[in-house]
């Protein structure tokens, strides 16, 4: 298993890039060689290095989930001159919503993909358990969908130290936010927020649950999600980078679903009307920094809540991920 283990490393070091990256960018200006870009680096080429000794000589993976890792790696790397070729056409963005970031957030979902499914195959005869990396892949894949809106949970601390004068932002950053409005939050709605929210992480649940017979594995996975963001602010705030509103209440969505012990739009309701209504409360009574709510936006998570587990009722179950047979 030390294989996937070290999969396991070079995607914890992407996450600590990627959180380290998004809190930088709310102090700094954008530079190619900052330390969280070397991080996200070496988990980036960690993998590489593993996806490389597959190529040489098939050991752990199928061919087809280790194609569809580089398809994932090709994939990101044509992420990166576009990314900077954006960036010199139109500046420092503070928004992690451009089109060129979302190529990366795809690229990695689908290398995250192939590394859980080759090994789901080589523990084909071992019984999925939250206990097992399972949790860890599904975490990876967790960060991953929802780290667009870290823009609005750093953007919301961040504004708030700006509007009270007490940002820790460089000057060159304050330079740049005489639209905060535009800057801070990237941009895009604010009801974007809790309606891309339940449904990525409403996504993944019904999902995992379905291919893996198991409700646990997600549960356990946002419950690990939680405790590294928690960790990650911690650290920030430690050294005096920017902190982001973490993201508790979204464990409540995969609690319904265990609770419930079935994928049926029951679930569904009140794993996201139980989100939308706590972190509305917390927003309301100032408990902690949240990005911007209204109440009207429950009806629409509500019923994007609702729609998950009922499509997947209908739809035959997804093969990707599905055990099959020893991979020679």
């Amino acid at each position: 298993m030390k294989y996937y283990r070290l999969w396991v490393l070079a995607f914890l070091l992407k996450f600590i890039g990627s959180a380290w990256d998004a809190s930088y960018h709310f102090k700094y200006l954008f530079e190619e060689y900052s330390i969280p870009h070397i991080v996200n680096t070496m988990g980036f080429a960690l993998g590489g290095i593993l996806l490389f000794q597959e190529w040489r000589r098939a050991n752990y993976m199928d061919g087809f989930s280790r194609n569809l890792i580089t398809i994932g790696y090709a994939l990101f790397l044509i992420g990166i001159p576009l990314d900077f070729t954006y960036h010199i056409a139109y500046g420092i963005d503070l928004t992690t919503w451009s089109p060129t970031h979302f190529i990366y957030y795809i690229a990695t979902d689908i290398m995250i993909i192939g590394v859980w499914r080759a090994y789901n195959l080589y523990t084909w005869h071992i019984v999925p358990t939250w206990k097992s990396m399972h949790t860890w892949f599904a975490m990876f894949l967790l960060e991953c969908f929802m780290f667009p809106n870290m823009q609005q949970e750093n953007g919301a601390i961040s504004y708030d130290q700006y509007i009270h004068g007490k940002s820790i932002a460089s000057k060159e950053i304050l330079q740049l936010i005489s639209d905060p409005a535009s800057q801070i939050f990237g941009g895009i709605p604010e009801y974007v927020y809790p309606i891309y929210s339940v449904l990525m992480v409403g996504l993944l649940t019904v999902v995992t649950i379905r291919i893996f017979r198991d409700f646990t594995i997600p549960f356990a996975a946002a419950v690990l999600y939680i405790g590294l963001r928690f960790a990650g602010k911690t650290i920030f705030a430690a050294v005096e980078y920017p902190t982001s509103y973490v993201p508790i209440t979204l464990i409540l969505i995969p609690l319904a679903f265990l609770l419930f012990k079935r994928t049926n739009w029951l679930a569904g309701l009140v794993g996201s009307t139980a989100y939308f209504l706590c972190i509305y409360a917390i927003h309301e009574f100032g408990l902690l920094i949240t990005p911007p709510l209204a109440i009207w936006e429950l009806v629409p998570a509500a019923l994007i809540g609702i729609l998950i587990p009922v499509l997947n009722a209908f739809i035959k179950p997804h093969l990707l991920l599905k055990k099959s047979k020893q991979p020679a």
